[in-house]
């Protein structure tokens, strides 16, 4: 399938989320597609991660504490979002933060051609930050790795109108540093 074609529906995803965003509203985040494009992958892979993920529940990735320290909603809201389960936290008036449980998507199966990635840490595990996902500036991924055929991606964003990747990064990795002692 052409790539362009299968990239198409998260790229709308990620324009409306940032829209929602843009008047003081809550946007939401959403993971990244699986197009059969490849990344760099880091050494430390587990084996078998994505059995015990298929029984995790992303919004049990976070306790009630660690939400309100992030400055999030709580409680989250489950979702399935690009065939992930997820569940969204809310900022009020400033985005959001989202997480997705890949059971079957390791880095190599998460498409970031073209992107602004580079290799990071989530806690001892090998993770990848994806900054400015799609170009919008107000987005940021940490995928974590889990094994070579699982990953969790944490994404956050800002209002739509917001430049400050930086900000949305800092979410996104302090999110990732709670959910990764978590992880199988």
């Amino acid at each position: 399938m052409n790539r362009a074609l299968t990239r198409l529906p998260i790229a709308l995803a990620l324009l409306a989320a940032a829209a929602c965003s843009g008047n003081g509203a809550s946007g939401t985040p959403t993971p990244a597609p699986n197009s059969g494009g490849t990344t760099t992958s880091t050494t430390g892979s587990t084996v078998g991660g994505g059995d015990a993920l298929a029984d995790l529940k992303p919004c049990d990735l976070l306790t009630s504490g660690e939400v309100t320290r992030l400055g999030l909603s709580n409680p989250g809201e489950a979702d399935r979002v690009g065939g992930a389960e997820a569940c969204r936290w809310n900022v009020s008036g400033n985005g959001g933060l989202l997480a997705a449980v890949n059971p079957t998507q390791g880095f190599a199966d998460l498409n970031y051609e073209g992107e602004k990635t580079s290799p990071t840490k989530a806690g001892d595990r090998d993770a990848i930050l994806v900054e400015a996902h799609a170009g919008a500036q107000n987005i940021c991924h940490v995928v974590i790795e889990v094994s070579d055929s699982s990953s969790v991606q944490v994404i956050a964003n800002l209002t739509a109108s917001s430049t400050d990747t930086a900000a949305a990064c800092k979410r996104a990795t302090d999110a990732a540093e709670l959910i990764a002692p978590k992880l199988p």
